[in-house]
C-alpha cells in the first residue's frame, strides 16, 4: 500500500502548494530517489544508451536525472487534474489537429499510437476534456486503491479507463489470462465501433508476447497487436506524442498510416509499426530526457 499512500500524501501537497512550488519539490524528490537507489534506474539508463549510444557516463547521467524530473513532475500533473481540471485542458496545445479530426470524422474510429513521452498522461486527458473522444487502454496498477485514485483523476476530465490487468495475465493460469484479454479486448473494439477514440502504448511489451522489431538499430519486442486492433475493427492509425512544454503540454498530431486491409496482417502490422518507430526514433533522439520507459525494452537491458 506504500505508493498509495505516498500518492495520498503528494495529492494532499499539490493541493495546497502553488504549481511552480510543486515543481520544485518534485526534482528534489528525483534527485533523491537517483541518489538513494541509483541501480532501480539502471534499465532507464540501459534504455537511453540504446538511444545515445556515443554519450558519455557523466553526460547520461545528467539526462537520466532531468528524465526523472520530468516524470516526477508529471506525476504533480496527474495529481492535480481533479483540482483544476480546466486548467489541465487549457496546458495542451495542439499541432497538426486536422491529421486526428479527419480521421475520427469518418465515423470508424481512431487508434491513437503514442508511447510514454513527456505528458503522455495528462497531455491524452487534457486532449479528451478538450473533445477529443478518446479512451485510454492502462495497466491496472497495484495496490486496486492506487489505480482507482489515478482512474479518479483520469476521470475528472472525462476519460474512458479500459483497465487491463496484466499482472494477473502474465501470473495466472491461461484459462484466466485469455479471459481478461477477451474482456479488455471487447470493451476496445465497442469503444473503436461506436466510432469513438482509443489511446495504446507501443513501446512496452507489457505482455511478453512483441515481436522482435528493429529500434534504434537493435531488436526489441514490439507490441503489434497495437496496430492489429485497427486492422481487426477499420480504425484509423494515427501517431501523437505528448512533448512537455514551459506552459504544460503539446500534442503533435502526425499524418494517419493507411494500410491495406487485405493484406497478410502480421506483415502489414509490422510494417506499420515499423513507420511508427521510425517516428517515435525521431521524437526521443530530440528530447530523450522525456522518454519515461523504467522497464528494459531490449532484451539486453534486463541482464
Amino acid at each position: 500500500m506504500l505508493p498509495y499512500h505516498l500518492y495520498r500524501a503528494g495529492s494532499g501537497l499539490v493541493r495546497v502548494l502553488p504549481r511552480r512550488a510543486s515543481f520544485v519539490l518534485a526534482d528534489r524528490v528525483a534527485d533523491v530517489l537517483l541518489a538513494a537507489v541509483p541501480r532501480k534506474f539502471d534499465p532507464l539508463r540501459n534504455n537511453l544508451r540504446h538511444v545515445l549510444p556515443d554519450l558519455g557516463d557523466r553526460e547520461l547521467h545528467r539526462i537520466v536525472r532531468r528524465n526523472l524530473r520530468h516524470l516526477s513532475r508529471s506525476w504533480v500533473d496527474v495529481m492535480a487534474m481533479p483540482l483544476d481540471p480546466a486548467g489541465t485542458t487549457r496546458r495542451l496545445r495542439e499541432v497538426n489537429l486536422h491529421h486526428y479530426t479527419d480521421a475520427l470524422d469518418r465515423g470508424k474510429g481512431v487508434v491513437v499510437v503514442s508511447m510514454h513521452f513527456g505528458a503522455w498522461e495528462t497531455g491524452l486527458a487534457a486532449w479528451n476534456g478538450g473533445g477529443g473522444q478518446l479512451a485510454l487502454l492502462a495497466e491496472q496498477l497495484r495496490p486496486q486503491k492506487l489505480f482507482e485514485a489515478i482512474a479518479g483523476a483520469r476521470g475528472a476530465l472525462g476519460v474512458k479507463v479500459i483497465p487491463i490487468d496484466i499482472e494477473t495475465m502474465l501470473h495466472g493460469d491461461v484459462q484466466t489470462a485469455r479471459r481478461i484479454g477477451a474482456a479488455a479486448m471487447r470493451e476496445v473494439f465497442k469503444h473503436l465501433r461506436g466510432g469513438g477514440a482509443i489511446a495504446i502504448a507501443i513501446d512496452r511489451d507489457l505482455s511478453g508476447t512483441g515481436t522482435q522489431m528493429p529500434f534504434f538499430g537493435a531488436p526489441a519486442p514490439i507490441p503489434l497487436g497495437v496496430v492489429e486492433v485497427a486492422m481487426r475493427s477499420g480504425a484509423a492509425v494515427v501517431p501523437i506524442v505528448l512533448p512537455r512544454t514551459s506552459w504544460g503540454a503539446e500534442g503533435r498530431v502526425f499524418p494517419e498510416i493507411p494500410y491495406d486491409p487485405d493484406a497478410p496482417r502480421e506483415a502489414e502490422s509490422a510494417r506499420i509499426a515499423g513507420e511508427i518507430l521510425a517516428i517515435f526514433e525521431t521524437v526521443i533522439r530530440a528530447n530523450p530526457d522525456q522518454w519515461h520507459v523504467l522497464d528494459p525494452v531490449w532484451p539486453e537491458s534486463a541482464s
